[in-house]
């Protein structure tokens, strides 16, 4: 569905709500492409949590599969970036502004919240970087990623 989507998604301040309005009104199937896209990395969310709740809950992550257990941190890791990241690109109100309170929640790490705030956001406040940084990672650094850890 995200390759779908990305046909008609334009990764810019200007165009990005555009483009999705587009997508949910006129596109063919764009409703169902982007509902069945919204709801299924939900649904993953779901799933992979109580995966990793039965696991911790019966002990799997103990030896001699410790490994395991640490790949599956990793996976999910990657799933709630997917969700992350995705939640900015229909570039709305409600993406926005949960974009500004999530990406102050990381720039209140000591040390380095400042630089990792300003690396995410790619500036002070959100605008073109930030929703080509979130696209990108939500593109290609986060798929390659989930290939790489899960194959």
């Amino acid at each position: 569905t995200g390759i779908l989507l990305a046909m008609y998604y334009v990764p810019t301040p200007d165009h990005a709500y555009a483009s999705v309005k587009y997508i949910q009104e006129e596109a063919t199937l764009g409703s169902f492409v982007r509902g069945v896209h919204h709801w299924g990395a939900s649904f993953m969310m779901v799933l992979i949590a109580l995966h990793m709740l039965r696991v911790f809950t019966f002990g799997s992550y103990k030896k001699p599969r410790e490994m395991v257990w640490l790949l599956g941190v990793g996976l999910i890791a990657i799933v709630f970036g997917f969700a992350f990241t995705g939640y900015l690109l229909p570039w709305d109100q409600k993406a926005y502004w949960a974009t500004v309170v999530g990406t102050n929640v990381m720039g209140t790490v000591p040390v380095i919240g400042g630089l990792l705030l300003n690396i995410v956001r790619g500036g002070v406040e959100l605008g073109n970087q930030t929703l080509s940084r979130f696209y990108a990672i939500h593109t290609y650094v986060l798929p390659w990623s989930l290939a790489l850890l899960a194959g």
